[in-house]
């Protein structure tokens, strides 16, 4: 399905590189908005970006490590330069690791900490900026059900989705007088590499399709601007 009200649209994925990110990136490309794809390994980028391209779509790889402000800030500019304004910037970006909280030490705190929390508040505030100018935006955080829900050898990880959480139930109220929506989205495991990444973490069975998920996002991104959608995904079977 075609939502006009998408066409042309300026958007931003984080953590493009892979999985959910890049799912994102071929829905709201489908829509014929002008998408903008970042992450830290580029060669992954430029290979979605012409992936997309020969069918016809906009898409512009940049090299970003959300955990930089200078860098986070410079995407925000880039996109304005090169497009004029930011409707819609996704806070996907996402890192995790299977340590117990007896073994974890300061640096690994920080590296899941950073990512996870302070990545998306930077994200909110350089987009958020822009948007507020424009007096329109979407700002979609892409948070987990482990931020309501302890998991063992996860604690970095649970307490950094939980402050991203309250950060964007906050950051909803500041920003709804400049028809700004924050959409935050809780999905449960996905059948990515997310959890061979951590050392530890077993994928779940019956694992969501991240592509359903995106699609779903993208879909709450369409909804009359009045409306504000708040989801959780549970597996069910």
């Amino acid at each position: 399905m075609v939502y006009e009200q998408l066409k042309d649209k300026v958007v931003m994925i984080t953590g493009a590189s892979e999985g959910l990110g890049r799912e994102l990136a071929k829905v709201f490309a489908a829509q014929d908005c002008v998408v903008y794809v970042s992450a830290r390994r580029f060669d992954r980028l430029e290979n979605l970006a012409e992936e997309l391209r020969a069918q016809g779509k906009n898409a512009i790889p940049i090299q970003l490590d959300v955990a930089d402000q200078t860098q986070v800030e410079s995407a925000a500019q880039k996109m304005v330069q090169d497009s004029g304004r930011i409707d819609v910037w996704v806070n996907n970006a996402g890192v995790d690791k299977y340590i117990s909280v007896l073994d974890l030490t300061p640096k690994e705190l920080y590296d899941i900490t950073e990512v996870n929390y302070f990545g998306l508040v930077y994200g909110t505030v350089a987009a958020g900026k822009q948007m507020v100018k424009q007096q329109q935006g979407d700002i979609v955080q892409i948070l987990s059900t482990s931020a309501c829900t302890p998991r063992k050898n996860e604690a970095p990880y649970c307490a950094a989705k939980a402050a991203a959480l309250m950060f964007s139930e906050v950051a909803a109220q500041e920003l709804l007088q400049h028809n700004i929506r924050v959409l935050y989205e809780q999905p449960g495991g996905m059948n990515t590499s997310f959890f061979e990444k951590t050392g530890g973490l077993t994928k779940p069975q019956n694992a969501m399709n991240p592509a359903d998920i995106a699609q779903d996002i993208m879909q709450a991104v369409a909804l009359p601007r009045n409306i504000a959608r708040i989801s959780k995904y549970y597996r069910f079977s």
